[in-house]
Parts: structure tokens; sequence; C-alpha cells
């Protein structure tokens, strides 16, 4: 009987662990197409795909290491999509009743303030920008405590002199920065694709009044025109000035 029982419970044990190998590869696959969505701007698309992921991932929450990656991967590129869509109130920074970030990880942290600091280029009085300004500065020192990086070192100096200057300014004046987040570029005329600011940068285009007749397009020869006509083009006799 004892013989019996041992490779029954081997061959369960190796079962369990095939079906949570296999839920993290298919959950691998479901986080390169979220970060595709996400590099071709497709944020409301990647916010759906973070959900179902989250959702499906079972088993493969409690492999150890990876179980954490996956789940913590997921969350940031949700909290990605969600910043690139302007949704700033659903990643304020959480805290407790002692003031300590209730979210350890840096990354995430990171958007969260991030997402703090455009809310308050979008805040609707001086008393509320100032509030979250100080909320975003907060966030940055907690981030280079845990996690320093120059990306989060920039940020902070460049929020924390914001801060001041708004608070040196009259009180109807607003920081260089909030008109910066309002000038908003509408050259994109995709309609599939969100205009504005994008993780790409600003939308670009030709100056206005550049005539684009000017410039010529060289497209390569293709395989079968190269064995066709092998032979390089030839310019004309060149002529001696002076």
């Amino acid at each position: 009987m004892k013989s019996v029982v041992g490779p029954i419970f081997l061959a369960v044990l190796l079962f369990i662990a095939g079906a949570a190998f296999w839920i993290a590869g298919h959950t691998e696959r479901r986080l390169a197409e979220m970060h595709q969505q996400l590099a071709t701007l497709r944020y409301a698309n990647a916010m759906n795909e973070g959900d179902e992921v989250d959702d499906s991932m079972g088993l493969a929450r409690r492999l150890p290491r990876v179980g954490d990656a996956l789940a913590s991967d997921t969350r940031n590129e949700r909290a990605l999509a969600q910043y690139w869509s302007f949704d700033y109130s659903g990643l304020e920074p959480k805290r407790d009743a002692a003031g300590a970030l209730t979210e350890s990880d840096p990354s995430l942290v990171l958007v969260e303030a991030n997402a703090d600091f455009r809310g308050a280029q979008r805040a609707g009085d001086r008393g509320e920008m100032l509030r979250r300004l100080d909320r975003a500065v907060k966030t940055y020192a907690d981030v280079l405590k845990s996690n320093p990086s120059a990306d989060t070192a920039y940020n902070y100096e460049y929020v924390a002199r914001l801060r001041e200057a708004a608070q040196r300014a009259r009180p109807s004046a607003r920081p260089e920065g909030n008109r910066l987040a309002q000038k908003v570029a509408r050259t994109n005329t995709d309609r599939d694709l969100p205009s504005g600011p994008t993780l790409h940068g600003y939308p670009g285009g030709p100056p206005k009044g550049t005539d684009m007749s000017q410039f010529k397009i060289v497209i390569p020869k293709r395989g079968e025109e190269r064995k066709d006509n092998p032979e390089a083009g030839k310019g004309g006799a060149k002529v001696r000035k002076g």
C-alpha cells in the first residue's frame, strides 16, 4: 500500500506544480500583451487586460518569487495605464494612521507620486495645489529612502522647487509647471491614438509653414529589382567651378 501512495502523492504534487507554472506562463504572455498595448497607447485596453490578468493568476501567485514578480508587474503596468489615462485620483498614495506608506513597491509608489504632482497641476485652487505638492514631495522623499534613483531625485528636486515658488507667488499666480501642463498638443490627427502628451512624449509634426514638398523620400530597391539592375545609379558629369 505504501508503495502506491508515494507515487500518487508525488504525481499530485507534480500536477499542481505543472498547473501553477502553466498559469504563470500564460500570465507572462498576457503581460507581454499589456506591454504592447501601453507602447501603442491603448491605455484602456491595458487596464482591462490588467484586471483580467490579476483575476486569472490563481495558483501562480503562490509560486516562490515568480508569483510576487508577476503580481507586481501587473499592478505597475495597470498603474501606468491609469496614469497616462489621466486617472490621477485613482493613484493617490495611501498612508496609514502613522503617516507611513502602505505600498512597499517603490516603482508603484513613484507612479503614485507622479500622479499626485499631475493632480496638483490640475487643482482648482491654490490651497489644494499646495497640499498636493507637499504630499508629492513627501512621497518622492519616501521613494528615495527605499530605492534611490536619478529619476526620483530629479522629480523630488523639481517639485520641491516648484512648491517653494508657488508658496512665494501671489495667491492668483500659478507655477510655470501648471501652465505647461495645460499646453496640450493637438497635432495628432490619428483618431485611434490619444491626443496630448503620452509616455512617448508630445505628438510630433512638421513646423507650421513648412513646405514638405521640398523633401524627397528615397525608397530602397526590393530584392528582385536589385537582381534585375544590380548597377548603382550614376550621376551626371561634374562641372568644375572657377
